[in-house]
């Protein structure tokens, strides 16, 4: 049985990826700030008793961290997935007000680093020797394509989210050049503009579903040689 670990698993995007996996016979980790309220996880947890099991983790808390993977020690993990993300307190559209120039609230920013760049760091680093013991030592960072330079035309805006993610990008790419002779892929993944609460429930383009089905299967093509690409949810390289 192949093992998945998913850190946001509570909701939105990282929920679904819990869904499917269970669903398809995979034993799922499924980590989160808040287990005991996080009721749909719950539930998946009690169908699926004897696949997933829900771990408390807070990834901006690098000691957490280490107690978690000292923990798991002895875990082989197939598939990391960093999905932990903060866009702050609020959501879009609302959250864009301390986001935009003139407004920017520097403490939220530094809230949206530690969780979106140093905890998908922090977690690949301290769960790497799970990955590497797995077969197929595959490790996906949750970007957007938001992160993308390239791609911000208009409006600038979310300056503390787009940063994070942009950084995210960059340490991605670092770690496929140190992790590839070591066989272990690792991925950025733009999930599309999902409904969910962070990306917008009433405006976004799509459902959770159709955006993780549509991942996993590019997560199952995947080899080293894709090791530090930016891909979207069909499959597409992102710029840059």
């Amino acid at each position: 049985m192949r093992t998945v670990l998913i850190t946001g698993a509570n909701r939105g995007i990282g929920f679904e990826h819990a869904r499917q996996y269970a669903k398809d016979g995979w034993r799922v980790i499924a980590c989160c700030r808040q287990p005991n309220a996080a009721p749909e996880l719950e539930s998946l947890r009690h169908a699926f008793r004897n696949q997933v099991q829900v771990l408390a983790l807070d990834v901006s808390n690098r000691a957490a961290i280490d107690a978690m993977a000292t923990s798991l020690a002895g875990e082989r993990i197939d598939l990391l997935i960093n999905n932990a993300g903060s866009y702050g307190p609020q959501g879009i559209p609302d959250g864009i007000a301390y986001q935009r120039l003139g407004s920017i609230d520097y403490s939220i920013w530094e809230d949206i680093l530690r969780v979106n760049v140093l905890g998908a760091m922090k977690m690949t680093e301290a769960f790497l020797p799970q990955v590497e013991r797995s077969s197929r030592k595959l490790v996906v960072m949750m970007s957007s394509d938001l992160g993308s330079v390239t791609n911000n035309i208009k409006p600038g805006q979310s300056y503390c989210y787009r940063s994070s993610k942009a950084a995210l990008n960059m340490v991605t790419k670092g770690l496929s050049l140190d992790l590839k002779a070591r066989g272990v892929t690792v991925v950025a993944m733009a999930p599309g503009w999902v409904r969910t609460d962070m990306g917008g429930k009433g405006i976004a383009d799509l459902e959770p579903h159709d955006s993780v089905a549509a991942q996993r299967k590019v997560f199952e093509a995947l080899t080293v040689a894709d090791s530090g690409r930016f891909l979207n949810y069909r499959g597409e390289d992102v710029a840059w």
